[in-house]
Order: structure tokens, then C-alpha cells, then sequence
């Protein structure tokens, strides 16, 4: 039973029968767009693709979660950015890889920066944690190119604050040997 439901039968309980009872509330706004995916995969490609990020997707899709991965969900002939963007949209979870050269690609850092509320799980493979989250190492030396790349200020601010809240969550870590 909804809350108005409930509101309105407790309403018409307190007051006299010849109260008359508030006009109805407006209906409850839409229900936004179900999940069309259980997990967004977003990575750097020339890091990972055909190694870790293939064999993540590949046991995803053995435990039946339906994830989203640009080069197997993509159809030939499909916008490449709004595909994405409505993927992210209609994900319920995003699985960040961060590799050693995550923070060169502009793609990859807009995407992260554009997860409003969407829940995030890093992954950092070859990389550290802190790194990451301090844009430290080969962080530090993407950024600075972003900057002198000519790349608005505010922009490249946003993309580190990004890196710095899906850093902070607890992920999963994979060096070298793993």
C-alpha cells in the first residue's frame, strides 16, 4: 500500500465524516528507465583490452551479469558516444579499470566525470590506489599534459576530482604478476 494510500485512509479516520478530505496528490512522477545492463565496463583499450578486461567480461557473462563492453555490445553503424552515454545511463554499476594509461585517454576521463550518483567499483591494475587518488607517477604526468594540452582549467579540475572519488571507494587491486 502506497504512503498516500495510507496517508489519505489515517486522514479519513481522524477527521469527522463531514470533513471533506484534501484533493488527492498529483501522481508520482515516471519511474526512470529500467537497467538495461547490470555493470558498464569502463576502461582504457590499449591498456586492456584482449587481456584482463576481456577475461573480466568473459566471467561476468558466466555468472549471468549482464555487463556492458564497447566492442561486444556496440552495434556497426551506432553513434559511438550516445551509445555509451545511454549504456552508462542505463548500467547499475560501473566497474572503472584503472590502467597505467587511463588518465591519457580524454574519453576516459569525461566518462568517469559524468557518473552522477551512478555507483562505481575500481579496479586498479599495475596501478596504485594512490596514484590515482593523488595523481601521482604516470597520473601526474597525464595531467599535466592535459593541462598544457591546452584543456580549460575547470575541466581538467573536474576530471581530477572524478579519479579522486572513485579512487577513495574500495576496489580491487591487481599488480603485475596477477
Amino acid at each position: 500500500m502506497s504512503t498516500n494510500t495510507l496517508l489519505r485512509r489515517n486522514l479519513s479516520l481522524a477527521l469527522p465524516p463531514t470533513s471533506p478530505l484534501p484533493p488527492p496528490p498529483p501522481p508520482p512522477p515516471r519511474a526512470p528507465l529500467l537497467s538495461s545492463y547490470d555493470v558498464f565496463l569502463s576502461f582504457r583499450g590499449e591498456d586492456v583490452r584482449g587481456k584482463f578486461v576481456d577475461h573480466l567480461y568473459a566471467r561476468l557473462q558466466g555468472l549471468k551479469v549482464n555487463a556492458f563492453m564497447d566492442e561486444k555490445k556496440l552495434a556497426r553503424g551506432e553513434v559511438i558516444e550516445k551509445s555509451i552515454l545511454t549504456a552508462i545511463e542505463r548500467s547499475r554499476f560501473s566497474v572503472v579499470v584503472f590502467s597505467l594509461r587511463y588518465a591519457d585517454s580524454e574519453w576516459c576521463l569525461a566518462r568517469c566525470a559524468k557518473r552522477k550518483g551512478h555507483v562505481a567499483m575500481p579496479v586498479f591494475f599495475h596501478v596504485s590506489p594512490d596514484d590515482v587518488a593523488g595523481q601521482t607517477g604516470v597520473y601526474e604526468e597525464a595531467f599535466v599534459n592535459h593541462e598544457k594540452g591546452g584543456f580549460k582549467k575547470k575541466r581538467v579540475e573536474n576530471w581530477r576530482k572524478a579519479l579522486i572519488a572513485v579512487a577513495g571507494i574500495s576496489g580491487w587491486c591487481f599488480g603485475e604478476n596477477e
